[in-house]
């Protein structure tokens, strides 16, 4: 059984217009350890975001044009297998997803020998807006049901992979519902799932999630994934 660690773990950072974090957001993996392996796949930004990742020297796929972050995941993972990297380690670049936890993340691999460790967040209606809740809910609800596997937090991008789970040629889905679909993969391959615990955070983006749209979507992976199943 292999083991999580800095050196065979790849960060994976989709970046789309977030400029104004990326300075505090790479400064605190760094602070982390020296040996923190660093990918932003860059989703068509139009803002400075590319530049600052130059300027920080972070290793970095430009896919030129917005592609969507599901897509933005894919090219990143396989970059990771090509390059070697057992685990890739998902997470937000608008300092959503708080970088100092990441060793909680493979803690939680190494301890539990998890394919798969989802950081999850608190659902409650003082932490999040009404909306989130509702859609988080239901989704997560939705995809424990439908895989018999207890997920927390089914939208939650915030995430550490065993990439032997990974195959680029299941994933049809390009843009958030990527996660779900990946999701469901590996459960359906048997992955050990495991679960963190991530505090709310909220700055001020704008949200690319219409949350009506992306539940509709979502159950539309789901069952594309479970229909001929019994």
């Amino acid at each position: 059984m292999k083991f999580s660690n800095y050196e065979n773990t790849l960060i994976i950072i989709p970046v789309y217009n977030c400029e104004k974090h990326l300075h505090e957001l790479f400064d605190k993996i760094k602070s982390i350890s020296n040996e923190c392996n660093i990918l932003c796949v860059n989703d068509g930004s139009k803002d400075n975001s590319l530049h600052y990742i130059k300027q920080y020297k972070i290793k970095y796929i430009d896919l030129g044009r917005n592609r969507g972050k599901g897509y933005a995941l894919k090219m990143a993972f396989l970059y990771a297998k090509r390059k070697g990297f057992e685990y890739a380690l998902t997470m937000d670049a608008d300092l959503q997803h708080d970088p100092s936890l990441i060793p909680n993340f493979i803690k939680t691999q190494n301890v539990f020998k998890a394919d798969l460790v989802i950081g999850f967040r608190n659902f409650s209606f003082k932490n999040m807006p009404f909306a989130r809740v509702f859609s988080n809910s239901i989704t997560s609800s939705i995809v424990s049901f439908a895989s018999k596997k207890k997920v927390l937090d089914s939208q939650s991008g915030y995430r550490l992979y065993d990439l032997s789970f990974f195959d680029e040629n299941e994933i049809k889905t390009n843009r958030y519902q990527m996660e779900t679909e990946i999701l469901l993969k590996y459960i359906q391959k048997g992955a050990k799932i495991y679960h963190t615990e991530i505090p709310v955070i909220y700055n001020d983006e704008k949200s690319n999630i219409s949350h009506f749209r992306d539940i509709v979507n979502f159950i539309k992976v789901i069952g594309s994934q479970y229909r001929f199943k019994k």
